[in-house]
């Protein structure tokens, strides 16, 4: 008896491929015509399409099994477009759908209400959204339309503001300790040493006098404690003087300081 190992060589191919296999080693011959790249191409393409066939035909025993029993009320056509979906696009099954519909169909009235009760929630919070948002919007322009009072200073801070404002400038004061005859007296004197170009009455606060080099050496601050009535008697005297020497005089309401 032989003790020679008989290797059986299996053959397999058709017109197209062709090759054989022995225990141990394999060969392949592909066609002239074709590449490996073409190969492995054409392979891939025919095992996507068993692995489609393959969940397609485990799909048809689902339903004739598992389908029967767990969505016994719910019968639906399916599209040619829709199959296609599912198989190709779709993340989830047609069993998921089916299972999520009959959740719904058969939701319970408990969470039917419970979502009526939310949607009442939020129309309500969206009105109260809308109502502050309404109340801002009036608020703001009201904002707008008031005017901010303006905080009272004591002479000594006025005092401080005009000295920081013209800083190379006498600052002389009149209060009820000058007589009106004085004041007027005292302005119309330095409007005359100084060869004044203008005067400038800021409120009734206080008027400076401006020199032909634009420089402004003298001003006179009217204290809080000063009558309106003897301030404004002033400017009207020193405005009548600079009419009539020419000199300019300007009135400006709001005071700089």
């Amino acid at each position: 008896m032989s003790n020679q190992k008989r290797t059986r060589k299996f053959v397999f191919g058709n017109e197209r491929f062709g090759g054989s296999y022995t225990p141990g080693e394999f060969e392949f011959t592909f066609p002239e015509d074709m590449t490996r790249e073409d190969f492995e191409k054409i392979f891939t393409q025919k095992m996507e399409s068993l692995h489609r066939r393959g969940n397609e035909f485990a799909e048809e025993i689902f339903d004739q099994k598992s389908k029967r029993e767990n969505l016994k009320p719910l019968s639906i056509r399916v599209k040619h477009h829709t199959k296609e979906f599912f198989k190709n696009h779709s993340i989830l099954s047609p069993r998921d759908v089916l299972e999520m519909y009959e959740e719904f169909n058969n939701g319970s009235e408990a969470f039917i209400n419970s979502l009526i009760e939310e949607e009442k929630e939020l129309e309500k919070e969206l009105g109260e959204i809308q109502e502050k948002l309404h109340n801002a919007k009036l608020f703001r322009e009201k904002l707008v339309e008031i005017e901010p009072e303006r905080d009272i200073l004591t002479d000594e801070g006025k005092l401080a503001k005009l000295q920081n404002q013209y800083e190379n400038t006498e600052v002389k004061t009149i209060g009820n300790e000058t007589p009106v005859g004085k004041a007027k007296s005292d302005i119309i004197k330095d409007i005359q040493i100084y060869n004044t170009l203008e005067v400038c009455v800021y409120g009734k606060e206080y008027l400076i006098i401006t020199v032909y080099t634009n420089a402004q050496p003298i001003a006179y601050y009217f204290k809080n404690e000063y009558s309106d009535e003897d301030i404004s008697e002033i400017i009207a005297h020193v405005e009548e003087y600079c009419s009539e020497n020419d000199i300019g005089f300007k009135s400006i309401e709001k005071s700089e300081i």
